[in-house]
């Protein structure tokens, strides 16, 4: 590409206010979230240098939602930290389909949904692969570099001995029936299964949603009489409040789901908690970050 110069300015201006990212991150309510957030990750950590060796697929598909939970919380939280609430809300229902699945998964002693949700990943990736490859436009972009042309017919056989696999033949067909991982008929009955009735419907997943879309236009604007687009950064909303607030006991509690179907390991020292009598007791980590959680909801 030649080389060219350019000269003037490129007009620019601050909507998202980042300045002030810094100052927000310092209240303490973000600061309980970023240390249920980390706390997680330290979790996560223990768990595989305790146990991974003898792993089967249910303690790796626990690991990995494990780990997208982890993630997931951690946009939710940097998204409402700075102002950006409308796409923290939708990343939040993400994190609401997670724990549906977590739960399902860790509710079956038998694996099933383990390995449901394991196929049904990989049946999906495997179409995907087998569509593009016969695309002719996108099969020629995949052969302009013979390298990764070379992994992409890899991956695919991958994906392609995976379902054929004794794991998971008896599996896949179902998952093709079905059309969902879990079998059930519907995503309200699956969170209905999960217990998580309320989320469905609280959460976005049916009706009319407060969250991002490419067509609910109405959304981005403010709901007086007039025409005014509301602004770009909503920082310290009630709703953003409350999804921080969620956030931090949600997080916990799916912690406290994977520790006690793992049966409760000690993964760390316990931490000691002094009442304003003097008495002291030791908690285990997470007890002890729920009490804390709970105590700065209820403020």
């Amino acid at each position: 590409m030649p080389a060219v110069t350019m000269s003037g300015d490129f007009g620019q201006r601050d909507c998202f206010d980042r300045r002030r990212v810094e100052a927000a991150e310092a209240r303490s309510e973000t600061e309980l979230v970023r240390t249920v957030v980390d706390h997680g990750s330290f979790f996560l950590g223990r768990l595989l240098d305790g146990g991974q060796a003898t792993f089967g697929l249910r303690d790796w598909v626990v690991m990995a939602l494990l780990r997208r939970i982890l993630i997931t919380g951690e946009a939710v939280r940097s998204l409402l930290e700075r102002g950006l609430e409308e796409p923290g809300s939708a990343t939040f229902r993400t994190l609401l389909e997670l724990e549906r699945n977590l739960r399902l998964v860790l509710s079956d002693p038998t694996e099933q949904y383990a390995r449901r949700l394991a196929a049904y990943g990989v049946q999906k990736s495997r179409r995907h692969f087998k569509r593009a490859a016969k695309h002719p436009e996108t099969r020629q972009w995949l052969c302009q570099v013979a390298s990764f042309f070379d992994w992409f017919k890899l991956r695919s056989r991958t994906f392609r001995d995976w379902l054929e696999s004794d794991e998971f033949h008896d599996v896949t067909e179902e998952v093709q029936q079905t059309g969902d991982w879990h079998g059930l008929k519907n995503q309200e009955e699956a969170f209905q299964r999960a217990g998580m009735a309320s989320d469905y419907h609280l959460g976005g997943f049916e009706g009319t949603s407060l969250f991002v879309h490419a067509t609910n236009i109405d959304y981005d604007f403010v709901d007086d009489n007039g025409i005014r687009l509301k602004p770009v950064v909503q920082r310290g909303t009630s709703l953003a409040n409350d999804l921080l607030c969620q956030l931090t006991l949600r997080m916990i509690e799916i912690y406290m789901l994977i520790w006690e179907d793992r049966g409760k390991p000690e993964y760390q020292q316990g931490v000691i908690v002094e009442d304003e009598h003097g008495n002291t007791c030791t908690l285990s980590a997470l007890i002890a970050l729920q009490a804390i959680a709970t105590r700065a909801s209820s403020r």
